[in-house]
């Protein structure tokens, strides 16, 4: 049972004083005694399921109804008018509810929550003993459970596949975290064959794509010498000396910034050993 909502009412006479007022011959106050603010009661084990019919005639909706009173009566007072309207009121949410029901489909049932709860929205009355009480219902629609074991395997489905895009999504997050810092590297150290052989020591796996990276890299140098070298012998042969110059000046930039030899072999090795 709920709680009644604060206000103020008007005051009540206790029994001692009543008798005290029947001995003097005082007469009793003529109605009901009334509040002055409206105040709530809902009953904690009012939950009924009804069933009602979906769109098609052959699944149902299971929906869970609970009755809210209102009434500007004293809390008690109420509480006995509730009971004496409840079977009306649980009669006039049943017709709304199966009225609204068939327009759904068996796989609508939130949509079909929010239209029965719109339907219900209007409070109606009923005038008591004590007054007048207001009512009102709250509901909960869930599928039929033939429904909702037919949905059982696409949900898991779904499940399957937002877990498997989050993780697709953290993989693509780490990786392109993991690239940036070895671009980073790159930049800094160069792509030579030392980088090659220093990744050994940090990760296999990155050194094997490090040194594939390189060999593809110099053997790309390579051929750009190869072509470098034809291109200033074939101008040095037939007289163009300026522009034979150019392409061996290019030429020894690109072996200098590979370290490479002119047969297309790394020195960077041999370079830091004089160095040294």
């Amino acid at each position: 049972m709920s709680i009644p909502t604060t206000g103020r009412t008007v005051a009540r006479r206790s029994l001692w004083r009543r008798l005290v007022d029947w001995f003097r011959g005082t007469p009793l106050p003529p109605g009901p005694v009334t509040r002055d603010e409206e105040i709530t009661y809902q009953p904690t084990d009012d939950s009924t399921l009804l069933t009602a019919l979906c769109q098609g005639d052959v699944y149902e909706f299971q929906v869970h109804t609970t009755l809210v009173w209102s009434a500007f009566l004293p809390y008690h007072d109420l509480v006995a008018e509730a009971g004496e309207f409840t079977a009306s009121a649980r009669d006039t949410v049943r017709e709304r509810i199966w009225e609204v029901a068939r327009r759904f489909s068996a796989y609508q049932s939130v949509e079909a929550e929010e239209a029965i709860q719109e339907a219900l929205t209007p409070q109606w009355c009923y005038r008591g003993a004590s007054g007048m009480v207001r009512c009102r219902a709250k509901v909960r629609v869930l599928p039929d459970p033939r429904v909702r074991e037919h949905l059982l395997p696409f949900e898991r489905r779904k499940l399957d596949l937002e877990a498997n895009t989050a993780l697709a999504l953290l993989r693509a997050d780490r990786f392109e975290q993991v690239a940036r810092r070895w671009q980073q590297l790159f930049d800094t150290l160069g792509h030579d064959a030392m980088v090659a052989y220093a990744a050994q020591l940090a990760d296999p796996t990155v050194s094997v794509v490090v040194t594939s990276l390189v060999n593809q890299r110099r053997a790309s140098a390579v051929e750009l010498a190869k072509v470098l070298q034809q291109a200033s012998k074939d101008h040095e042969n037939v007289g163009l000396y300026e522009f034979a110059s150019a392409y061996d000046a290019a030429l020894q930039t690109l072996r200098r910034q590979m370290h490479l030899d002119e047969g297309g072999f790394p020195i960077a090795a041999v370079e830091s050993g004089a160095e040294s």
